[in-house]
């Protein structure tokens, strides 16, 4: 497998309006041209060249992620469903796990990621002839870094090895590099951008819209839960792991968890917290560039939806038995439509519907954590994209802290901050089960809906298990007389295969 050249051509613009740039949706004039040579690293000279040039990487990134395919792996969790009617088929084949390399719905992560990462490399190349404010220009290639390793973290967790490409107008074709070289490359961008980049980013609308060191720490964090798990199995990350989220939590890097759980999925409430580490803002309005993974689409049928991405039946049943259990049900509450449609009287109570198409369970991060009229009719919003929440470190260090054996009091706190807030009145101890596995299943219930389910089932090779428990009624697909795969282990299996048009 090698990887397809990508060419790009660049001009850059500096904005008067200073916040146009800063933020995440900025829209430097970036264009692809097939026909162009790539942009030399060493014409780009000034601070202003350069965070024009950064802001486009974000809106290569932008481009792609607004679709539900950008995440298409995580389609395979037992927290999310789909069909195969009309233009859903590739959901689907990743719902079931029999994508093929001509699956439908496999290119957005990969160009996306490609693109970015074409554009991260010229910044990081050029970094050297950049004249201007060194601590802007430090502050953007570490950007340039944080953003090849997030791009890199998110390819090799959809599709498993693929091609490192990390020099500039490079026409060198390459095959696909180990996960020992892609994760040790993910890190050392990161520590880079951990070097670079300020405790605080300034003057954006919300933290984390842009990258801080938090959040670099946060994703090495991330990167050493995957490390010790499959396919690398190196357990002494962990402690790694551990260690980056509790500098995350005991820094000054401006993240907290939200109070109100069902306010992130708002456009009224994106700004009104600071539990995003990495965030992509959506604007419909000025950069024109939607949120497309939310509103409509996530709405049943009989709602007047389009059933692509909405819940399982059985993960939904063991979701409400276990928050009525553990008292967390304001979480689950904040988690699904489970009130009468507004659009349609007659479905006071979607599970009671006799179709399966019409009776899967509705996220909340996915219609519009408020219901609203302006995202459940429409099918691009300005509901935040979250590629992390600070919920997500605090179980890296509770987990982590469980799996190295080294469970403190501390660590505890992490996991039971996230209860709290989930509503629960009574704080898990040892009494309860080991520190790990009540963190694991924290994550299962918190991040519901959010793509993330099948990342964890995999790097702790519980896929197998968890679509065991697959409610039957999610066995019948009439449409195209699909049945899911019923060996799903391993590397085949665990990620998507490549696209076949990058063969």
């Amino acid at each position: 497998m090698i990887l397809k050249k990508i060419n790009i051509k660049f001009w850059t613009r500096l904005y008067t309006v200073m916040l146009s740039v800063l933020i995440v949706t900025s829209c430097a004039d970036l264009e692809e041209d097939p026909g162009e040579v790539q942009l030399d690293p060493s014409t780009l000279s000034s601070d202003s060249a350069l965070e024009a040039l950064v802001a486009g990487m974000y809106r290569k990134i932008q481009n792609d992620a607004q679709w539900s395919a950008f995440f298409i792996a995580g389609y395979g969790g037992d927290d999310l469903s789909t069909r195969s009617t009309s233009n859903k088929v590739g959901f689907r084949d990743s719902d079931w796990r029999t994508q093929t390399p001509s699956s439908d719905r496999l290119g957005n992560a990969y160009g996306g990621c490609y693109k970015a990462i074409t554009i991260a490399n010229t910044a990081i190349d050029a970094k050297d002839n950049i004249q201007g404010d060194q601590e802007t220009i430090d502050r953007l290639v570490g950007e340039a870094y944080f953003m090849r390793a997030f791009s890199y973290l998110h390819l090799t967790r959809t599709y498993g090895k693929v091609p490192l490409q990390t020099v500039s107008n490079s026409n060198e074709t390459l095959p696909k590099a180990s996960f020992e070289e892609i994760y040790a490359q993910i890190e050392s961008d990161l520590q880079q951008a951990e070097s670079l980049l300020p405790d605080v980013y300034p003057n954006i609308p919300a933290v984390g819209t842009r990258p801080n060191k938090g959040s670099a720490k946060a994703f090495l964090s991330r990167l050493y839960m995957h490390w010790a798990g499959y396919p690398l199995k190196d357990a002494s990350k962990y402690t790694l792991a551990a260690t980056k989220a509790k500098e995350v939590i005991d820094g000054s890097y401006g993240f907290a968890l939200s109070d109100d759980f069902r306010g992130l999925w708002t456009e009224a409430g994106r700004f009104a917290h600071s539990e995003g580490v990495f965030t992509l803002i959506a604007c419909t309005e000025g950069c024109v560039i939607g949120n497309r993974t939310t509103g409509r689409l996530g709405q049943t049928n009989s709602a007047g939806g389009w059933n692509e991405t909405f819940g399982e039946i059985a993960f939904f049943d063991d979701h409400k038995a276990a928050a009525t259990a553990d008292g967390t049900m304001q979480r689950f509450n904040d988690t699904y439509i489970l009130e009468t449609i507004p659009t349609k009287a007659n479905t006071p109570d979607f599970m009671d519907e006799p179709l399966i198409t019409n009776r899967h369970p509705m996220y909340r991060k996915i219609v519009g954590g408020d219901y609203a009229e302006e995202t459940y009719t429409t099918t691009r919003n300005d509901i935040n994209r979250y590629f992390m929440r600070y919920a997500e470190v605090l179980l890296n260090y509770a987990e982590a802290s469980g799996r190295s054996g080294n469970v403190t009091a501390d660590a505890w706190a992490a996991l039971n901050e996230v209860r709290a807030r989930a509503g629960a009145t009574v704080d898990l101890t040892a009494a309860d089960g080991t520190l790990e596995e009540l963190a694991f299943t924290e994550r299962k219930w918190e991040f519901a809906g959010e793509y993330e389910r099948w990342h964890d089932l995999v790097r702790m090779e519980r896929v197998a298990d968890a679509l065991a428990n697959r409610s039957a009624l999610e066995d019948v697909d009439v449409s195209h007389a699909k049945t899911p795969s019923t060996d799903i282990t391993g590397e085949y299996f665990y990620f998507s295969p490549i696209p076949a048009s990058q063969n």
